[in-house]
């Protein structure tokens, strides 16, 4: 009998240890990395960053970019970023473009999404103040142009536009809402000076 015992006792370690080691290899196949490392999609991170680009030939133009946070992919040439913040300066105006989240691809035209708004705040007094709204917009850079095919609302001092698609110049500051486009105009009462 007593060697059942033993018999029985050492199958049970035997069985405990090859159940340890088989739950030791899922883990280290689990952690282990790949060699074409996969898993990883990006090859630099930045967290809380600014670029700034100043024209050499118009040294008033500026462009500035702030990020949350922005990836970058050296193999596919994709940057994604979120809560982007693009401010472009001229002697005229300052815009400020902003959204929740935006990528590029080559580093050509941004594709911002979530909640992009743009304000132009005017440095004059020939221009006024105006914001748009919408859900996603492409700007591109390199031609000073906005475009979208989501509804977009235009706030100026006296009137609301709505309207779906648009195509804008930056640098001419001309606009076209593409179709459906409503417009509420709300002219400015002037105070009536009473007479004694």
């Amino acid at each position: 009998m007593r060697l059942s015992t033993l018999r029985i006792t050492l199958l049970t370690l035997t069985l405990g240890l090859v159940a340890l080691w088989v739950i030791n290899q899922k883990e280290q196949a689990t952690f282990s990395p790949t060699a074409d490392n996969t898993s990883e999609p990006y090859q630099w991170s930045s967290i809380q960053s600014i670029t700034w680009e100043i024209s050499r030939d118009q040294p008033e133009k500026q462009h500035i970019i702030q990020t949350a946070t922005w990836h970058y992919n050296e193999t596919s040439k994709l940057s994604q970023f979120t809560q982007p913040i693009i401010t472009l300066t001229t002697p005229d105006t300052i815009t400020v473009i902003r959204s929740q989240k935006g990528q590029t691809l080559n580093d050509e035209a941004i594709q911002l999404s979530g909640d992009v708004s743009i304000t132009q705040n005017p440095l004059s007094n020939n221009i006024k103040q105006s914001t748009l709204t919408t859900q996603s917009l492409t700007y591109n850079a390199n031609q000073a142009e906005l475009l979208s095919r989501d509804t977009i609302t235009l706030t100026q001092a006296e009137s609301v536009t709505t309207g779906v698609g648009l195509h804008a110049n930056l640098e001419s500051g001309q606009f076209q809402l593409m179709s459906n486009v409503q417009s509420t105009y709300q002219p400015n009462k002037t105070k009536q000076s009473s007479a004694p």
